[in-house]
This record gives C-alpha cells, structure tokens and sequence, in this order.
C-alpha cells in the first residue's frame, strides 16, 4: 500500500495526472524508478515512459557490476520509446566491452530525440573513453556534457546536431584538427588535453559564452566569434610549473618571439591569431595566467580593438613587460566600463622599477566610459602603488582607482557560466 493511502483516506498521490508522476520519477535514478512499480497496479508501468533515463553503470569487474550492467542494457530494452529529455549515464572505464555498451547507450538515446545527453567516464587510471564511432546524429539534442572521453577525429563537427546549443567537456582528450559547430551558444572546456603537434581550431561562430580552463598542451586557437558576450579563460599557475600547457617561452620571453630553435611555443605560433581574435568581440572578459605565459602578449600584433568590452578582469601576466598587457587592453577598449585587477602572488618579479619613468609609445585616451578600477589583493602590497602611478598616467582619473584589500576571492562568479 502506498504511503500516501491511510485507512479511511484518499490516496492523494495516486491522484495526481500520470504526466506529473513520470516528472516526479525523474528526479530518481532509473533503478529507483523501476523500484516504484511494486507500489501499486497504478505504478506498474509508469517508469518505462519517464522521460529521463539516469543511470550509474560500473565495469563488469564482479558479480555487482555485471548485474548493473545487466539492468541498464534491459531497461532500455524494456523501456517505451517515448521521448527523452535526458540520459544521464556515469560509468567506470576497466572493461574492453565499456566502448561497445556506450555507443549502444547513445544510439539509444538519439533513437529518442534526447534533448539533454550526460556520459561521464569516471577514470580509475589515466585512460580516457575512445568510441567506435562518435558521430552523434540527433535533431533535437540541445546539451552535450562529456567528462573523461577521447576523441580522435580528423574534425569534431556537430552539424549533426542542428539545435546543440551547449557542450561541456571536462578531462578529455582531443585529438582533433578542428572542432566545428554552428549552432553552439555555450562553450565550456575544461582540464582538456589537446593532444596534436599543431592547433586545434574551434570554429563556433554563434557562440555567446566560452569557458576555457586550465587546460594540458597547445591553446586551442579561436575563429572568429562576433556574438559572443561572456568569455572566462583561465591559465593555471600550477599546468605551468609541470609544463602540462606548452605555451611558456623556455627563455623567458613575454611576447613570444625569442625565435630560438629549441623553444618550441615561440616557434608554433605561426602566422594566424591564437586567442584574441576569437574574444575581441566579447563585452564580459575574464583572463587569468601565470606570469610566465606567452600566449596572450603574442597576439598583441595584430592589433585588434574590444570594441565591445565592458567588463574586463586581468591578473598579475599584465603586469610584466613594461605592464605591456594593461596599456594593450587599455589603448583597445574604447568603452571599457570596469576593470578589475587581482593580485595573488607575492613575487616582485612582474614589476621592473620603471614606474617613475614610463611613458606610453603611443599617446591614446582611456575609454571615457570607465567608471571603476578596482585592485584587489590578499594584503598590503608595493605593487599597488607603481600600478596607481601607471593608471594615472594614463589618463585614468585616481578617484576611480579603488583598492581593496584582503579582497581576493578564487573566483568570480559573473564570470562563470553553466
């Protein structure tokens, strides 16, 4: 008897529309939603049209996990084919059959027009998931969310996926020339291994946000995003010290351009734009790097204008080189509204004492939109006073200048995007 039913009461959930009830059921795990069919002969057959499927699935290593296996490969048999709204399927990667059963799961899946598609490998070693075939056709799939995957293709292109509109990618390798959709709104990659001697290119021309993190070997290189409003890119101190991203100068260069033989990043740079052609069109931008990284000040060349920034949050990499990058972000954001920089580090060394002295190459005036400066650090920090001293001379007005102290936070959620 259901819980819901006393005696000499009504039976007030069993009363609710079935459409309700499969809602309902689809915020539990598919196992859980079978489970309610011993409910009552109302609850029997329910579950096979809930339009989510979530499942856990781990490796067939013993008697446990082969009966999981089991029941996932007969709930979608059992399954009706009505349509899904999500699949969400999270397994363990230690068994050869792990490829095959995830191909099927997906094809089942788009045979459903899923709209929201979740596969997470959760990786017990350093391996990564490789499907047989990773083309995914499916009309109406909005959200792809893979964590944990390989791919090895000469193009990930989605144009099978019309109305694809976001993808996450977390600990995935790609081994991909090119990564091409259309439709795509929302981009997020994230600890991703771009695993080729030359550049991925990511063509995503509708794109309205990018979230690129810390991710392993050569920076992605960015086409052309006129829509975009948000972008996060975030270089990690910690990739750079295990020289898990390649793009550092081995002789400590700035702008990339040490033209030494043996430094690799200087030399793979190549004739094309990597990053700021892809963002010079983004209003809200947030980029972050170890000091030691060269893969922003090397696109200073080309020279292009943030003729929409508003927003823009820098760190310590700015700094260096004569503050080369402030003064680039500055003379090329003519209605920057507020920036924001954050000091983490203690070190010294991004600063070189010309403070007194330094005079811009090229006269240029500040956006006369900008409304704040804000400088945030852990503590008392030297460096704020040459930065002030910079601003201002400049053009940057000092009652704009705001100095926050002890205000470094590890994030900033503006800039985060689901």
């Amino acid at each position: 008897m259901p819980e819901s039913v006393v005696p000499g009461g009504e039976d007030r959930i069993g009363a609710l529309p079935d459409d309700l009830l499969r809602r309902v059921l689809s915020f539990l795990t598919s196992r859980e939603s079978v489970c309610t069919c011993v409910l009552a002969r109302r609850w029997r057959h329910l579950w096979k049209s809930v339009p989510v499927v979530r499942v856990m699935a781990p490796v067939p290593i013993d008697r446990e996990g082969e009966e999981e296996l089991w029941f996932v490969n007969s709930l979608l048999f059992l399954r009706d084919r009505a349509p899904l709204h999500e699949v969400d399927i999270r397994t363990y990667l230690d068994d050869p059959s792990a490829p095959l059963n995830v191909e099927l799961w997906l094809r089942y899946a788009a045979s459903c027009h899923v709209r929201v598609l979740r596969v997470w490998v959760l990786r017990v070693y350093s391996r990564r998931l490789q499907l047989p075939n990773v083309t995914l056709i499916c009309q109406h799939l909005t959200v792809l969310d893979f964590a944990g995957m390989k791919f090895e293709e000469p193009t990930l292109n989605f144009s099978s996926c019309p109305m694809l509109e976001v993808l996450k990618m977390y600990d995935c390798k790609i081994s991909a020339e090119k990564i091409l959709c259309k439709s795509l709104r929302h981009l997020t990659m994230e600890i991703c291994r771009f695993d080729l001697y030359g550049r991925t290119r990511i063509s995503c021309p509708s794109l309205t946000a990018l979230k690129l993190v810390d991710n392993l070997g050569w920076t992605p290189s960015l086409e052309s995003m006129p829509l975009l409003v948000t972008a996060l890119v975030r270089f990690d101190e910690e990739w750079y010290e295990r020289q898990a991203c390649y793009d550092h100068c081995l002789n400590g260069g700035y702008y990339g351009d040490c033209d030494d033989e043996l430094c690799p990043s200087c030399l793979c740079h190549g004739d094309d734009c990597v990053l700021l052609k892809g963002l010079c069109d983004a209003t809200n931008l947030k980029l972050t790097s170890a000091p030691q990284a060269i893969i922003c000040t090397r696109d200073f060349k080309w020279c292009h204008t943030f003729s929409k920034l508003k927003t823009l949050f820098l760190n310590e990499w700015c700094l260096a080189a004569a503050f080369g990058g402030l003064v680039y972000f500055l003379q090329h954001s003519p209605i920057l509204e507020r920036l924001t920089l954050q000091l983490r580090f203690d070190e010294q060394q991004s600063m070189d004492g010309k403070d007194e002295s330094y005079k811009p190459r090229e006269q240029f005036l500040v956006s006369k939109n900008l409304k704040v400066v804000e400088i945030k650090c852990r503590k008392e920090d030297e460096r704020i006073h040459q930065i002030v001293k910079i601003l201002v001379s400049l053009g940057v007005p000092p009652d704009l200048i705001d100095n926050q102290q002890n205000s470094v936070q590890s994030d900033c959620s503006s800039f985060e995007q689901e």
